[in-house]
């Protein structure tokens, strides 16, 4: 395909993905398009985070398979950059802002190298980005939660890779964090770069993801906001818990 907006970043094909004897997703399939910013949405415990662990290779699949542009998920080294959920990560360790955006470059060195100039240049720039510049020689665990989550963007943007996955960023965060994150997210998808969100409210869905995944478990939908956020397909996923949403999704959707 000559166009980059009518690529497959991601192939996902019925895929299933269980811990013990209980499943967290059931045989999704879903192509999701290069170069758009998609949000990944459902109830708690519907499989969003293991879609996007899936995705980056951390959990083998039941069945089913995964790949980021054509290849299969071990071959893509690079080409992914991953925010895991902020409460998954020790903020304790003794390391520096600067630091932990530097961590985005060791993608590409080998281990026996060092960073280079250019490489802590990178991270600077993308500290920057995030608005975090002031901060590169705090200790992380010093800073708030909005920015400990800017930090953990910097390193993803720092290696460049072409696809950003994101576990819940904007959870916890203050306004101007979330407008913040917002901005990078969309400023990465003018770049051509594919990001999918996994994303808690369905009140700022519509406003910030050009498709969305509904899951739950199975994949309940996939495409533009105004064909997912149905309030009688999300009452159905939610089971009945949206009856005062429904009215402000009708009006999202529009």
């Amino acid at each position: 395909m000559s166009s980059t907006s009518t690529k497959i970043a991601i192939r996902v094909e019925d895929l299933t993905v269980s811990y013990g004897p209980v499943p967290a997703l059931l045989d999704v399939t879903v192509d999701v398009p290069a170069g758009e910013l998609i949000g990944v949405i459902g109830p708690n415990g519907s499989g969003k985070s293991t879609l996007i662990k899936s995705m980056m290779g951390f959990i083998k699949p039941d069945v089913g398979e995964v790949f980021l542009f054509d290849r299969e998920v071990s071959q893509t080294r690079g080409m992914v950059a991953y925010v895991p959920q902020r409460g998954s990560v020790d903020w304790d360790f003794p390391i520096t802002v600067r630091e932990v955006a530097a961590m985005g470059r060791y993608g590409h060195r080998r281990w026996w190298q060092n960073l280079s100039r250019q490489d802590y240049a990178k991270a600077d720039q993308a500290l920057e980005l995030v608005r975090m510049s002031d901060f590169a020689k705090s200790q992380i665990g010093q800073l708030s939660g909005g920015q400990q989550q800017r930090v953990f963007m910097a390193r993803a943007l720092a290696q460049n890779a072409e696809i950003l996955l994101l576990d819940e960023p904007f959870a916890g965060v203050d306004a101007a964090t979330e407008r913040a994150i917002l901005d990078v997210l969309q400023k990465t998808k003018s770049e051509g770069k594919t990001v999918v969100v996994v994303h808690h409210d369905l009140a700022t869905a519509a406003e910030y993801f050009d498709k969305l995944i509904l899951l739950k478990q199975r994949l309940f939908g996939f495409g533009p906001p105004s064909v997912v956020l149905n309030p009688e397909l999300l009452c159905d996923v939610y089971e009945g818990n949206l009856k005062v949403f429904a009215e402000l999704t009708k009006q999202q959707a529009k």
